[in-house]
């Protein structure tokens, strides 16, 4: 008999064959990787039949700064499903379980990388409308080094908790919503970059005249983070935090940190999926005022449908029922979700 559920946390590892038959690009480090570090603390929702796992998907948890509020959002990763066991619906019973689910713990919403947006859109998922955009750089890509004064050198676990300040600072400057740094996440990012035989770099000030000891606190201030993954003489580049005034040609930048690789960049297109409509609204902001009257209509999560007053502005959002009688309009969730995020600025990457 079939039955959905999470796994005990010993039971976790029972997973990995699935994982490794559906994701065979994955190199056994980065599997090692996985099962080591984000099954500690993830949950692994499953479709089972006689005890074996026909269906799987991991939600792993992170701290979001969400316009100034910290709540923990589940990340779908590793949604995987049998060979033999596909086309039958039964992924489509495992996300209606898990929102159901996530919508009665008062989660405000998931997100995900699609591997296929239109399978997606059909559970009510929508990419964010504004995410990881990045400023303007400046310079015009010069072959010179664009700060002769600074250099990029291998980050340590002393400098974790620079790392944390400095990451933070930057993206609050420019993101509503975005993946709050702390000691553990820079612990775990070593190690995920190791498993994809890559790295992470610091760029730093220099002084020729004095050892590295010898230099001030001011002078040896970070003032940038880079992020890559490696593979046959080729870098991805995962994220580039860099202070504004230090803004130049982005691929010239990697390339002296990585003069000897290839350089491409990552890209990260995530989906949104609101949970619990009125957690989410309560944790929304705009600079332009907005308010809705309407019915809402959501297929997967029956909590969230009904009649209400939608206000956002830039002190938050409210949410509160009303009667069919002053609904203005019919909206689903998916383009309720558009409307809300529509001047939110989004940064989230591919960490799983």
């Amino acid at each position: 008999m079939e039955r959905v559920r999470y796994l005990e946390p010993q039971e976790k590892q029972k997973t990995r064959g699935i994982y490794e038959q559906i994701f065979s690009e994955d190199t056994k480090e980065f599997v090692d990787y996985y099962y080591k570090w984000k099954t500690k603390d993830n949950r692994i929702l499953v479709m089972e039949e006689a005890g074996i796992p026909e269906v799987m998907m991991h939600l792993n948890p992170y701290t979001l700064w969400i316009h100034g509020h910290l709540r923990k959002v589940p990340y779908i990763v590793a949604v995987a499903t049998h060979p033999d066991c596909r086309r039958q619906g039964k992924m489509g019973r495992v996300m209606e379980w898990a929102l159901q689910d996530l919508a009665q713990q008062q989660a405000p919403f998931t997100f995900l990388l699609p591997a296929d947006p239109a399978y997606y859109r059909g559970q009510g998922f929508v990419f964010f409308p504004c995410q990881n955009f990045q400023e303007s750089f400046l310079g015009k890509g010069t072959e010179k080094k664009l700060f002769p004064d600074l250099q990029w050198q291998k980050a340590e676990a002393v400098d974790i908790p620079e790392m944390v300040e400095f990451s933070n600072n930057i993206l609050q400057e420019k993101y509503h919503i975005f993946v709050k740094r702390d000691a553990q996440y820079y612990q775990r990012l070593f190690a995920e970059t190791k498993a994809e035989r890559g790295g992470v770099l610091l760029l730093k000030e220099v002084s020729a005249k004095e050892p590295r000891c010898a230099r001030g606190e001011e002078e040896s201030r970070l003032k940038g983070i880079l992020v890559y993954g490696a593979e046959q003489q080729k870098a991805e580049i995962q994220e580039l935090l860099i202070e504004a005034q230090d803004s130049g040609n982005k691929t010239k930048l990697c390339r002296d940190a990585l003069p000897e690789l290839e350089i491409t960049f990552g890209e990260f297109p995530m989906m949104v999926r609101i949970a619990n409509l009125r957690e989410f609204v309560s944790l929304m902001k705009s600079e332009k005022a907005c308010c809705y009257e309407i019915k809402v209509k959501d297929e997967m999560v029956p909590s969230n449908c009904g009649c209400f007053r939608i206000e956002v502005s830039k002190d938050g959002g409210r949410i509160q029922e009303i009667s069919q009688e002053k609904v203005k309009e019919e909206i689903d969730i998916q383009k309720l979700a558009k409307m809300l995020l529509g001047d939110t600025c989004v940064y989230l990457k591919e960490w799983v």
